[in-house]
C-alpha cells in the first residue's frame, strides 16, 4: 500500500499553465507513481480576486484526487493600501545611503519600520483565504505521510504548515521582491522540517536573509524534464512567414512586460529594416489595450501545451523579462526545444541559467535588449543549432526526473 501525501497549493487546474501552479501539477504526476498523491487547493482559477470558479469538493485530474475548498471574497481595496506600506517599507530599507540622501531616507526608513503592520492581516487579505483548508488540513493531518507546501506567499502555506510541522516540506519558490522581507515570513521557513529549493540562487536568498534557516534540512532539487521529440503542431494563418520573438506567462508590468514592449518597439525604430518582426504575448493580459494594440503586437490569450510549443519552437527567441523568478519554467522549457532565450541580467536566477548554460542573451538596459533581439536575426542557421543543443543539454544534466524524484523520496521517507 502506498503511503498517502498531499500537495497544498494556491491554484490548480489544467488551465493554468505556468509557475508555482504548473510546477506543483508536474510534481504531482511524477510522485503519484511512489506515493498516493493528493491536492489541497482552493477553487481559484485567477491569483488577482481569488473569486470560485472551480466546484467545491473533490475533483479527479489525470488519476490524480484535488480536494479544492471555496475562498473568501477578497478586500482588494484593503490589500491595495497594505500592499503600499510593503513596497515602501521594502524601498526605504533597501535604498543606498549618501550624504545627499541621509536625512530623508534614514527618516522614511524609521517611519514606515515603526508604522504598525501586521502580518496575519496582509497575509488574509492578500488572500486566498479558505478556513475550510486549513481547517481540513488541521482536522486529516493524521492520514497524510507528509504535506507538500508550494509558495512562501500564500495563506495556505503560512498557516497550513503550523498544523502539520513534522510533517511539513516547504517548496518557496522565493526571490527578491517586497514581500519577501516582511518579518512573519521568517517564522514560516522556521517553522517548516524541511525546505525543498528549486535553484542555488533562491536557497542564498533565503538563508542570507533569515540565517537561522541554515541549520535546517534543505535540499535543492528543482523541477525535471524527460528527453522527448517534439512533434509540432501545425501553426495559425496569422503566424506565417513573418518572424517573431515571445513571451509566455502573465502579461503584467510587475514581470517587466511594460519595460519589454517599449524596448521591442525602441527596436523596430533603430531598426526599420525590420518592420516586419512580431512580438507575441501568450498569456492573460492584463495590461491596458492602448499598450499592446497595434500589428506588431499579437496576443494569443490562453493556449494549449501543444499550440504553446508549436509558438516557441518557431521563435526566434523567448524573452523573459522579469525581475523576480524563483526558476523559470517556460525558460527552461525554451531551452529543451533548443530555443534562445533573452533574459534580464538583473533577474539572479534567469542570469543563472544563461551564465551556467553558457547560451542565450542578457540585457539590463534598452541598448543591450536591441543587440540580443539583432543578434538572433542575424544568427547563421548551423550557430543555432549548436546553441540549442548546448541548452538542452544543460537542462537534461540539471533537470532530470529521476534524480528530482529520488530527492523528494528522500526528503519524504526522512520525515
Amino acid at each position: 500500500m502506498k503511503d498517502k501525501i498531499a500537495i497544498v497549493v494556491q491554484r490548480y487546474g489544467l488551465e493554468i499553465n505556468g509557475g508555482a501552479e504548473l510546477h506543483a501539477r508536474l510534481l504531482a504526476e511524477k510522485l503519484s507513481h511512489i506515493y498516493e498523491v493528493e491536492i489541497i487547493t482552493t477553487c481559484a482559477i485567477e491569483y488577482e480576486y481569488w473569486d470560485n470558479y472551480y466546484a467545491e469538493g473533490t475533483d479527479l485530474i489525470d488519476g490524480i484526487t484535488v480536494r479544492r475548498f471555496k475562498t473568501e471574497k477578497k478586500d482588494v481595496k484593503k490589500f491595495n493600501s497594505l500592499s503600499k506600506t510593503v513596497r515602501n517599507r521594502y524601498k526605504y530599507d533597501h535604498k543606498k545611503l549618501s550624504w545627499l540622501n541621509f536625512p530623508y531616507v534614514l527618516f522614511k526608513r524609521m517611519q514606515y519600520r515603526n508604522k504598525a503592520f501586521n502580518f496575519n492581516e496582509w497575509l488574509e487579505a492578500q488572500g486566498p483565504l479558505s478556513y475550510d483548508l486549513i481547517n481540513f488540513i488541521k482536522e486529516k493531518k493524521e492520514d497524510y505521510k507528509a504535506f507538500i507546501f508550494f509558495t512562501y506567499l500564500y495563506h495556505p502555506t503560512n498557516i497550513g504548515i503550523k498544523e502539520v510541522r513534522e510533517k511539513s516540506i516547504l517548496i518557496p519558490t522565493a526571490h527578491d521582491e517586497p514581500q519577501f522581507y516582511l518579518d512573519g515570513y521568517g517564522e514560516l521557513f522556521s517553522q517548516a522540517k524541511s525546505i525543498i529549493y528549486n535553484i542555488q540562487t533562491e536557497k542564498e536568498l533565503v538563508e542570507k536573509t533569515y540565517p537561522q534557516v541554515k541549520e535546517k534540512s534543505s535540499e535543492i532539487a528543482g523541477i525535471g524534464f524527460d528527453d522527448y521529440d517534439f512533434s509540432m503542431t501545425e501553426l495559425p494563418d496569422r503566424f506565417t512567414p513573418k518572424k517573431y520573438f515571445i513571451y509566455i506567462g502573465r502579461i503584467v508590468e510587475d514581470k517587466g512586460c511594460l519595460m519589454m514592449i517599449e524596448y521591442f518597439r525602441n527596436f523596430k525604430k533603430i531598426y526599420p529594416e525590420y518592420q516586419d518582426i512580431q512580438l507575441v504575448l501568450v498569456g492573460k493580459n492584463s495590461l491596458d489595450e492602448e499598450i499592446t494594440k497595434g500589428d506588431d503586437i499579437i496576443l494569443t490569450g490562453f493556449v494549449d501545451h501543444e499550440l504553446k510549443n508549436a509558438l516557441l519552437a518557431n521563435a526566434c527567441a523567448l524573452i523573459m523579462p522579469s525581475f523576480y523568478e524563483s526558476l523559470s519554467l517556460i525558460t527552461l522549457e525554451a531551452m529543451m526545444l533548443k530555443i534562445p532565450v533573452i533574459v534580464n541580467k538583473n533577474c539572479d536566477v534567469l542570469y543563472s541559467h544563461i551564465e551556467k548554460s553558457g547560451t542565450g542573451k542578457s540585457f539590463t538596459n534598452n541598448k543591450e535588449f536591441s543587440g540580443a533581439l539583432q543578434f538572433y536575426l542575424q544568427q547563421k542557421n548551423n550557430d543555432y543549432l549548436v546553441e540549442g543543443n548546448k541548452a538542452k543539454k544543460y537542462v537534461l544534466d540539471h533537470y532530470s526526473w529521476d534524480t528530482v524524484i529520488e530527492k523528494f523520496s528522500s526528503v519524504i521517507n526522512s520525515l
